[in-house]
């Protein structure tokens, strides 16, 4: 008897494996759709009538097996609807095979009882090694009543529960873990196979892009040597591939651009992902502009770090982008400077004064503002005309131009009108006061006429000078309301003067 127990359950483990190779693409859950419950459920119950064709007999009407745990492992793994197919195929089964008797019948009702209540057992909440522990005991349960109902000899009896029970225990904890175990397999590999799949899809679909990019794809190591590179390195920068493999990506930027690209590279390194832009030496030697972006990946073979690498050539919007440069800063020039005259115009003073008032303020260095006007030049106007007029004021503009342009801290600018204005910074009122004297000296130099002036026969300038020095208290309106004040008492004093305030 233990012998053919011992076979039966080596019969159960066996049919097991086999099952979960044949079916690893179908493997029974109990989210598994319906239609695979009933499939496995089939599976199950004739498995449980291989197992009664090599049963044992006991007397003349009773018959030792394991069938009871392929309900019980149907159960387990798909719940109700498997458990209660294999039952039932069991339970015809025992019919059909063993005459149609009162054994028979009560044996078939137990296979059925068997899968009912194993079926509802599956719904609770118990640990399913666990679960699969009291199933199979409420199989044994079951099939203990038949064998006292048909056991006269308790010799027998006891004889036949004890190596039943400790067969259908071990055999069912065997069974039921080696199905966990297949289960368990046939899924790793199904995801193997699953993300094997991905993979060749991923390096085909990167094969397809790489191959067929405009753009230039490429892998460097962590020192940035070329790994891989696409084939559109030939068109962009006319280097063939094998030209770039092993050689680092340093070699091929323009000197002014390297630090600043390794330094784009290392952060790759460090935080995954970067951009850039540069200037690429082609095969014909000359430059072109590159934008890069960068990310890292990491290798699982060695653990090493790769940078991949998407380049595109620029160099079209680059050139654009520097002649917009150059475009707004002549633009930005032109807003600052007066049309006439050519120097600073009131915008320029203002902000350079504001400039000048701050930096100044910091260090409680003085600031020195020299504002002069052109002595009766309406009447100019009115005597020579307009054009005269604004020909007079670009030449005395170009001549104290040439006088101060050699001196970084002056600022020149016309005011408004007729009237200028000189900032001197970092500079003391004697300081002004020279200056003031040397553009009296050149005005005088240019000798243009002015023969409806009240004071001279060529034109002249009244002068006033103020200095302070800059403090977050005051304001740069200060000085100029100084500076005008000192204006207007050369004014006042008969004009072509200089005053201080």
């Amino acid at each position: 008897m233990l012998k053919d127990l011992v076979s039966n359950a080596t019969l159960l483990i066996a049919a097991f494996t086999v099952m979960g190779q044949i079916f690893k693409n179908k493997p029974l859950s109990q989210n598994s759709k319906n239609s695979l419950k009933i499939y496995w459920g089939f599976c199950y119950g004739l498995l449980g009538m291989i197992l009664m064709l090599f049963s044992f007999q006991i007397n003349a009407t009773t018959i030792a097996d394991l069938r009871h745990l392929a309900i019980v492992i149907a159960s387990a793994f798909g719940g109700y609807i498997p458990a209660i197919i294999a039952s039932g195929i069991i339970a015809l089964g025992r019919i059909i095979l063993f005459d149609f008797n009162d054994t028979a019948i009560l044996a078939a009702i137990n296979a059925l009882l068997t899968g009912i209540v194993c079926g509802w057992f599956s719904t609770l909440k118990y640990q399913p090694t666990l679960k699969a522990f009291y199933m199979n005991l409420i199989g044994l349960f079951f099939i203990s009543i038949v064998f006292v109902i048909y056991i006269e000899d308790k010799t027998i009896l006891t004889n036949v529960l004890i190596i039943h029970y400790l067969i259908s225990l071990v055999g069912g904890f065997f069974a039921y873990h080696l199905s966990v175990y297949i289960a368990i397999t046939n899924e790793t590999e199904s995801e193997l196979n699953l993300s094997l799949k991905k993979l060749t899809e991923t390096e085909e679909r990167f094969r397809l892009l790489a191959e067929n990019s405009s753009d230039i794809i490429s892998m460097h190591n962590e020192t940035s040597e070329y790994k891989y590179i696409s084939p559109a390195v030939k068109e962009i920068i006319q280097f063939d591939y094998k030209d770039l493999l092993g050689r680092k990506l340093a070699e091929f930027i323009h000197p002014e651009d390297i630090v600043r690209t390794n330094e784009v590279f290392e952060k790759t390194l460090r935080e995954g992902c970067a951009d850039t832009s540069y200037r690429f030496r082609t095969n014909r030697g000359d430059y072109v502009w590159i934008e890069s972006t960068l990310k890292r990946v990491n290798t699982e073979d060695d653990r090493s770090k790769r940078v991949i690498i998407v380049s595109r050539n620029i160099t079209a919007r680059k050139e654009t982008e520097l002649k917009l440069h150059k475009a707004n800063e002549l633009l930005n020039r032109l807003s600052f400077m007066d049309g006439l005259t050519g120097i600073g115009n009131r915008r320029h003073f203002d902000e350079t004064l504001k400039k000048e008032w701050s930096s100044l303020a910091s260090i409680k260095s003085p600031l020195t503002l020299l504002m002069f006007d052109i002595d009766y030049f309406k009447k100019y106007n009115d005597t020579y005309g307009h054009l005269a007029g604004d020909h007079c004021l670009q030449t005395i503009a170009e001549s104290i131009k040439k006088l101060v342009s050699t001196k970084s801290n002056y600022t020149f600018c016309r005011y408004g009108g007729e009237e200028f204005a000189i900032i001197l910074s970092s500079t003391q009122l004697n300081k002004g006061i020279q200056l003031a004297k040397l553009i009296q000296h050149e005005l005088k130099d240019l000798k243009i006429e002015h023969s409806s002036s009240e004071i001279s026969t060529i034109v002249t300038l009244s002068i006033g000078l103020a200095t302070v020095i800059p403090s977050t208290e005051n304001s740069p309106k200060e000085l100029i309301h100084l500076a005008d004040t000192a204006l207007y008492t050369s004014k006042t004093k008969g004009r072509n003067t200089i005053s201080t305030s």
